[in-house]
């Protein structure tokens, strides 16, 4: 249920930034997408095990 709400929020933000042309607060770089994704897996996984 967590996951399916972080999801609508998450699609809310990027269509709220889409809608008002207010810039993603994401990285533009690939290289910092590998980060967030590399720190979101490091974070599920080690907080599943723990």
């Amino acid at each position: 249920m967590k996951e399916a709400i972080a999801i609508v929020i998450a699609f809310g933000i990027g269509a709220a930034c889409g809608r008002f042309q207010i810039p993603l607060p994401a990285p533009p770089h690939w290289v910092g997408v590998a980060l967030i994704v590399a720190i979101w897996l490091g974070y599920t996984v080690f907080k599943s095990s723990s």
